[in-house]
């Protein structure tokens, strides 16, 4: 399965990945604790980790496509989120 990892540099990483698993709450599954959290998209899954300063997030899906769906969909919803802050979404396989 082809996999994406990101190191977001972002305040509050435990506040932002919290408004993250709320939000696709509403559609798929997600479990969650303070600091981590798995949502389990329909063609993927999503590990976040939140740490002092960082929000670790690493996505695995079913076919190439399917991940660049995931990486788009979870940056594009992260930047909605925290809309005022200054950060950079940098996907590595």
């Amino acid at each position: 399965m082809p996999t994406a990892q990101a190191s977001v540099v972002i305040p509050t990483p435990a506040r932002y990945m919290a408004r993250l698993c709320n939000h696709f709450a509403h559609r798929v599954t997600v479990h969650r604790e303070p600091e981590s959290a798995r949502v389990e998209f329909p063609h993927g899954v999503g590990t976040m980790q939140a740490t002092a300063d960082h929000l670790e997030i690493h996505l695995e899906a079913s076919d190439p496509e399917k991940l660049a769906t995931l990486q788009e969909v979870v940056s594009r919803h992260l930047k909605q989120m925290a809309s005022a802050e200054t950060f950079e979404i940098n996907w590595t396989a």
